[in-house]
């Protein structure tokens, strides 16, 4: 079973995955090494230049 299936969401945006759709997988650092799902293009981490870390809901970074 892939990561996408297994998820079934965008790690990055929250938007379904369609049937059969070419994803990107991403590791993710969470106090394990997990890997995550997202669709191509997309990317839980911030883009270069931003500045700002994404964080979970309701957490400072």
């Amino acid at each position: 079973m892939s990561a996408a299936e297994r998820q079934r969401t965008c790690a990055a945006c929250g938007g379904p995955f369609a049937e059969g759709e070419p994803t990107d997988v991403e590791v993710l650092l969470d106090g394990a090494v997990r890997y995550v799902a997202v669709h191509s293009g997309h990317s839980t981490f911030p883009r270069k230049g931003d500045g700002e870390a994404l964080t979970a809901p309701g957490k400072a970074a």
